[in-house]
């Protein structure tokens, strides 16, 4: 929990000193897991599926530091410092998923988990709209609280949004409650209306159709409430709390940046970049399907993105390029098709899992499952025209939601399971003698 507070206060993470910090954050609360393994004598960790792709893509890296004495590099990736440097922060990010799916294991302990996601994005919020409406002095590297880019700050609240309107949605709360929850979409929505972030925006609508399309298909509790008529009243439900939301931002904070930035991708469309754009994303993936036509099955190396750029780039060298603006893509340049075939393996596997984990009688359960798989969903659909899981704030929230997407049975249960099983057992063997 103390990870979920600490990550995005120094910039996001996104440093090297501050992205350092956090790896040492991490590998420390690992050994302190070591620590009490030894001392208990028993391993206790949830093997969830989605550390398969993860561990794979680690094996790449590795794969592409192997010296093979072949060209005029000697290795696969075009800079062994950086793609290092890549493996190191995977491995991190792979220890870090592993221990919050291990001990964040029970009711109580979800719920913590939410209660500190939706604070820090409330606070993160909030920071951002005082920023615009006092200037600078609460932190001089922007108007977007600790992030240094306004799309990576619209990923971060939009990842919180989607689990307050789940707990709307599936009513998993008190009446007041609910007032609280639907207070932090519209701050959430505020930030991400000033933000400006085209690519905020097209996520956040896609997350309420995703929300609208799960509540219209979802089973309900009660066999005779699975009309369709309550379903379409359940997903317009959905819609009308997105546009509500979405409107009253708009009101509370304006949207002539908004407009200003929908107007430009207009004119980038035809070809007129502004004065005001350092790239033009066209030129850059254009430029990245090249390298990926040179390096298909294993990229150009983990990390290593910015220094193979340079032999494709068509502004020769004007345009400082360190990411493709497409995490895919990148992933595809970086990695091959066998990376993107690891990345398309794990959203397959969390979107699969997460909606079987919503398909509980409970609702509170339910409420955080399809609150962090909308999550999910909205940073991957934004991960189209942006890099926000290159971002170690970011990243570091999208796993622990990915988990609670898809939890194992949680520990009370499977504790109270073997006790039944156990007294079952005793009672058969009394009933015997």
């Amino acid at each position: 929990m103390l990870l979920l507070v600490l990550t995005p206060l120094p910039y996001a993470a996104v440093e090297a000193w501050s992205t350092t910090l956090w790896e040492v954050w991490v590998f420390a609360t690992f050994l302190l897991w070591v620590l009490v393994v030894v001392r208990d004598g028993e391993l206790r960790i949830d093997l969830n599926p989605l550390l398969l792709p993860m561990i794979g893509l680690i094996l790449v890296a590795v794969l592409q530091l192997i010296p093979l004495g072949a060209g005029e590099r000697g290795k696969i990736t075009f800079d062994s410092y950086l793609t290092l440097q890549a493996m190191i922060k995977f491995v991190a990010s792979v220890v870090f998923f592993a221990m919050f799916a291990t001990f964040v294991d029970t009711d109580e302990r979800r719920r913590t988990a939410v209660r500190v996601i939706l604070a820090m994005c409330i606070l993160i919020a909030l920071i951002g709209v005082g920023q615009n409406f006092i200037g600078r002095a609460l932190w001089r590297r922007g108007t977007f609280g600790p992030f240094v880019n306004r799309n990576h700050f619209a990923g971060f609240l939009e990842m919180g949004v989607g689990l307050a309107s789940a707990a709307i949605i599936v009513r998993s709360t008190r009446v007041e409650m609910i007032a609280f929850y639907a207070c932090a979409v519209l701050v959430m929505c505020a930030g991400l209306v000033l933000s400006a972030s085209r690519g905020g925006i097209l996520a956040l609508g896609a997350e309420f159709a995703f929300l609208a399309l799960v509540a219209f298909t979802a089973r309900s509790e009660k066999r005779e409430e699975r009309s369709s008529v309550k379903a379409l009243v359940r997903a317009a439900g959905v819609i009308g709390l997105g546009l509500a939301a979405l409107l009253a931002a708009t009101f509370l904070v304006g949207s002539e940046r908004l407009a200003a930035n929908f107007a430009q991708a207009q004119d980038t469309a035809t070809a007129e970049i502004l004065n005001n754009e350092r790239f033009s994303r066209r030129d850059i993936w254009s430029a990245s399907f090249d390298m990926v036509k040179a390096h298909p099955l294993l990229g150009s190396g983990l990390g290593a993105f910015q220094v193979a750029y340079t032999r494709y780039d068509p502004s020769a060298g004007t345009q400082r390029v360190e990411q493709s603006h497409n995490d895919y893509l990148q992933v595809l340049a970086d990695a091959g098709v066998i990376g993107l075939a690891l990345a398309i393996l794990f959203a397959v596997i969390l979107l699969r899992r997460g909606l079987g984990a919503i398909q509980t009688h409970d609702r509170q359960r339910r409420a955080i499952a399809l609150g962090a798989l909308t999550g999910c969903f909205a940073i991957l659909i934004h991960s189209f025209v942006d890099f926000n899981l290159q971002i170690t704030a970011n990243a570091q929230l999208f796993l622990a939601l990915a988990a609670l997407a898809t939890p194992d049975r949680p520990r009370t249960e499977r504790v109270r399971k073997r006790r039944s099983s156990r007294r079952a057992l005793a009672e058969a063997i009394a009933t015997d003698e």
